[in-house]
């Protein structure tokens, strides 16, 4: 028990240590979302930092989370963690802003496995599937011109967020945050796959 007691102490008092000294970083928002489809056929959606940072090794994620704008009767299968542990924590079908769209929300948990984050390239999230024959529009959500941004009918909270410590920036810790999609729906791809496979 008192091994138990202590072991929480240390884990508590870890993450008041870098709550407390997020508080002194340096906060930049310069992390870029993208949805692609793959070439085995899952869709993928990834992290990069922008031209503005290099990341160093010692980056720690603390919160996220990501919004896929979907046609309302989307359903999808095998989803699978890559970096970082995200589980869908939010749908909304057929709001009143947009009755042919559902919005999926998926939370960041834990950083297990961690996130890296590195200049200039890209990172992979999370990965799913869709059901059955699917030839609809998969998109990021646009934290500033989608209509069922927040307030909205429902009082949910849909939208695109990570948060990164890194403590080993140079000249001092940052907070690196979401600012933008690079690249929002993956019908690009899609159809380049789709031309080859006539």
């Amino acid at each position: 028990m008192n091994t138990f007691r202590t072991l929480s102490i240390c884990i508590l008092a870890f993450f008041t240590t870098s709550i407390v000294s997020a508080q002194y970083a340096e906060f930049q928002n310069n992390l870029e979302f993208k949805i692609q489809l793959l070439a085995d056929g899952n869709y993928g959606v990834f992290v990069k930092p922008d031209h503005t940072v290099s990341p160093s090794g010692k980056t720690q994620t603390g919160s996220g989370q990501v919004t896929l704008v979907v046609p309302s009767n989307f359903t999808y299968t095998n989803f699978t963690n890559v970096s970082g542990t995200w589980i869908e924590n939010a749908r909304v079908d057929s709001p009143v802003e947009a009755t042919d769209k559902a919005y999926v929300s998926f939370g960041f948990v834990v950083d297990n496995p961690r996130i890296k984050l590195y200049a200039n390239e890209e990172t992979l999230l999370f990965t799913f599937a869709t059901e059955g024959a699917f030839n609809g529009q998969i998109a990021l959500f646009d934290n500033e011109n989608d209509p069922f941004m927040t307030p909205n009918s429902y009082g949910s909270n849909p939208g695109n967020d990570l948060g990164v410590i890194d403590l080993g920036a140079k000249g001092g810790m940052v907070y690196y945050n979401y600012a933008r999609n690079y690249s929002t729906e993956a019908a690009e791809l899609r159809e380049s796959l789709t031309m080859a496979s006539k």
